[in-house]
């Protein structure tokens, strides 16, 4: 186990120098909403995934801010399908699985699901069609727990988006009861300031550091120059039991008035070889929230004191640092 974590960390040096050679490491990195970032063995890289709206694409690449290098069609969107969003890939098993948002015809959101057809998530993929969730859902992801797998994702309608959580049985199979984790609460989560007031918990990713378990998530209007991040932080016990999660009453990471960037929302984490940590996050540069504004932005962050992340203040385009 030690010689393989050595032997990644060699790797993850290796390809971080050629990063810094041959490709800019520039925001936006991406021209796309909703990423998601983790780091791939079988190759040595990082993978990026983001809404493409027709298809599920994944980037690729050898830093965090250069995971946008190579991208790579794994699925176009089947007859009748539209609104393919925020994919999440995710190892479990002898396979990679990913979980994505779409609609097929008139039909509500849904969670579908692709697997790969052998341990190599730039191979072939198999699309395995919807998740049985009884309702209707957007925005998947998983949490892990003492190595079991939960899935993460939001339930639309009834006048909010909320997070739910169920344990996931098999990559396929979600069993038992579908929890309530989070809800709009707070007036920054309802829209507070903006005409774009939609009450939204949404788009939940897992961070993990020192033992200790968050999930960040989106509040606020999608299309509001106030969507920025929320923190819940994970108290032990069973995770599906709402008590067992603390809401910060305030957000982790959010507009700053001395950048032109708005609306910094959907983070996604990763760690790279020279011990920083990355935070991935979709913005737009004005207040209009159409697909073609919003783009992926890359930067460091760090830890507080109480082992909660600080994501520090949005940062302005261009060389990143």
């Amino acid at each position: 186990m030690v010689r393989m974590k050595m032997l990644r960390r060699l790797l993850l040096l290796a390809v971080c120098v050629g990063a810094r050679a041959g490709v800019a490491q520039t925001n936006p990195i991406l021209q796309h909403a909703d990423p998601f970032i983790t780091w791939e063995p079988v190759h040595g890289k990082y993978m990026l995934l983001a809404t493409a709206r027709d298809r599920v694409t994944i980037w690729s690449g050898a830093t965090p801010a250069t995971a946008a290098a190579e991208e790579k069609t794994v699925f176009h969107a089947v007859e009748g399908m539209r609104e393919v969003w925020s994919p999440t890939i995710w190892h479990m098993g002898k396979s990679w699985w990913i979980y994505f948002t779409a609609r097929m015809g008139t039909e509500k959101h849904a969670i579908y699901v692709l697997q790969s057809d052998m341990d190599d998530p730039m191979g072939t993929w198999t699309y395995r069609g919807a998740l049985d969730l009884g309702r209707e859902a957007i925005d998947p992801s998983v949490l892990m727990v003492k190595s079991k797998p939960y899935l993460m994702y939001v339930g639309v309608g009834g006048g909010e988006n909320a997070i739910y959580m169920v344990k996931l049985g098999e990559p396929l199979k979600p069993v038992g009861e579908q929890v309530l984790i989070a809800e709009p609460e707070y007036p920054w989560e309802k829209g507070a300031g903006s005409t774009k007031n939609y009450p939204v918990n949404e788009g939940p990713t897992a961070l993990y550091h020192a033992g200790k378990t968050f999930v960040v998530y989106s509040g606020s209007d999608t299309a509001s120059p106030f969507y920025c991040l929320g923190l819940l932080t994970f108290k032990g016990g069973d995770p599906l039991v709402r008590a067992n999660w603390l809401k910060m009453d305030h957000p982790v990471f959010s507009q700053n008035p001395a950048v032109p960037i708005v609306g910094p929302g959907r983070g996604t984490f990763a760690h790279d070889a020279g011990d920083s940590y990355w935070l991935l996050y979709a913005a737009m540069p004005r207040d209009d929230a159409r697909t073609v504004n919003r783009a992926i932005r890359a930067q460091r962050f760090t830890w507080n004191v109480d082992g909660s992340p600080n994501f520090g203040t949005v940062q302005m385009d261009g060389p990143i640092r």
